[in-house]
């Protein structure tokens, strides 16, 4: 990003140690540790970096990842092969060498260290799995599912352990609309997000074979540490919550999730791992099916990114042709704030935006047989970050905002009069300096 942030990190790093420290563990497959001592990290230099497979990050893995803990032992059926380690792998060995070599480093896949030891590693953790909506009747079906996940890249010595250098979100979307029962089991479809594209994009493996290799890993010595701290509420959205029956932590930790991994993809730099509402402070561990954890400590962040969410509106009217049915219009109001911290303290914030969006749909009457509205709106939620966060990192895509993105959908000849369609937006409050900000958040 801008150029002061070399200045800004050097100078943070000597005050206050701003670092994610990986404390030193043997299990770590194939990595030993390095006889280098190196306690700033000025660049690869040519090392090889190793390639560790998948781990997982919750301590209680079976209760957090019910779906997803049970595919690391899924193998091919015609081999012992691990079906998900063999895809990663398989998509980073896609990827010519030369690349990797102009960053830098060399990777090394399912090799190990030269001699045993390796002073630089990458591993993919999986955080967590959302479940925003699974309901299934003989009527219709709708799944829409997130998988969280960070590809950490660290290194390795004698004296300070693994150190984390720079942390890029990996997420996986599912979202399945369908008549009639679905009989898919869900981790099939945790499955498909590393296996099979789909309407809501690329594959997991596809984040490792295309996106990684744009990464600016350059600027991982001179980065900074971005992180969502906190998710707040106002009480419009408290009373929402209420209302849907819906407990306040749980929609937290999923607008969290979203706008760590949402940023971290838009702007390809480095995130904080969110802590959902079930960590407590201190540290995270790493985990591999039986083998120790070795654990991590994380920073506060050098800018933080802090969601808002006011209220939303819901209203419906009824079908001009179907009594079982509603026309509904549903909107969303979002804050957005990002600050940079400095010695501890919070500047004034360098991006303070409200946006909101709205969507018109045809929706049964029966809640069984549609969309949740909880769904709805986590769903626009999810729209508004990526929208944003794209704008802020592409210039061309500023006034697409600011004027309103908008998408309509082709329907039934049922329901034409219903024109369903999806708008995007920053608010009139704001809108003035939006483009300003949004320089404002690229030079830091």
């Amino acid at each position: 990003m801008g150029k002061m942030k070399l200045d800004r990190r050097q100078m943070m790093q000597q005050s206050v140690g701003a670092t994610t420290a990986l404390m030193v563990s043997t299990q770590f497959p194939g990595l030993g540790i390095a006889a280098g001592d190196q306690q700033t990290f000025t660049g690869f230099d040519g090392q090889t970096v190793v390639w560790g497979g998948i781990s997982y990050l919750p301590n209680d893995g079976p209760v957090a990842l019910p779906n997803f803990l049970p595919l690391l032992d899924k193998t091919d059926p015609g081999s012992s092969v691990p079906i998900l380690n063999n895809v990663l792998t398989q998509a980073l060995e896609s990827v010519d060498p030369a690349v990797w070599e102009s960053k830098d480093f060399r990777l090394s896949i399912a090799q190990g260290g030269q001699g045993g030891t390796a002073r630089y590693g990458m591993i993919m953790a999986v955080a967590a799995e959302l479940t925003i909506q699974d309901s299934r009747t003989e009527i219709n079906s709708f799944t829409v599912l997130r998988l969280i996940a960070y590809n950490f890249i660290f290194s390795i010595d004698k004296r300070n352990g693994r150190k984390v250098l720079a942390s890029y979100p990996v997420g996986g979307r599912i979202y399945n609309a369908q008549d009639g029962l679905d009989k898919t089991a869900v981790g099939d479809y945790y499955l498909r997000m590393f296996t099979n594209k789909s309407a809501d994009g690329d594959t997991i493996a596809d984040w490792y074979s295309k996106k990684l290799k744009d990464y600016p890993f350059g600027a991982i010595k001179t980065g900074l540490n971005y992180r969502v701290q906190t998710v707040k509420l106002a009480d419009g959205a408290r009373k929402g919550l209420h209302q849907l029956g819906l407990n306040e932590n749980t929609f937290t930790d999923f607008v969290g999730h979203a706008a760590t991994t949402s940023f971290g993809e838009k702007m390809k730099v480095s995130m904080v791992p969110f802590k959902d509402s079930r960590a407590s402070t201190g540290d995270l561990a790493i985990n591999f099916r039986g083998k120790e954890a070795f654990r991590l400590e994380l920073p506060d962040g050098d800018v933080i990114i802090t969601p808002i969410v006011h209220n939303w509106k819901v209203e419906y009217k009824d079908h001009p042709r179907d009594k079982n049915q509603f026309a509904q219009k549903l909107i969303v109001f979002l804050q957005i704030k990002i600050e940079f911290v400095t010695f501890g303290a919070e500047e004034k914030p360098r991006f303070n935006q409200l946006l909101f969006a709205e969507e018109v749909q045809s929706v049964f009457k029966e809640e069984k047989y549609r969309r949740s509205d909880f769904a709805t709106i986590f769903l626009l939620i999810e729209q508004l970050l990526d929208k944003t966060f794209a704008a802020i990192n592409d210039p061309a895509q500023r006034k697409t905002l600011l004027n309103g993105y908008r998408k309509d959908f082709t329907t039934t000849e049922r329901n034409q009069e219903i024109k369903p369609y999806i708008k995007l937006k920053v608010h009139k409050q704001t809108a003035s300096k939006f483009e300003q900000q949004c320089i404002n958040v690229m030079e830091i």
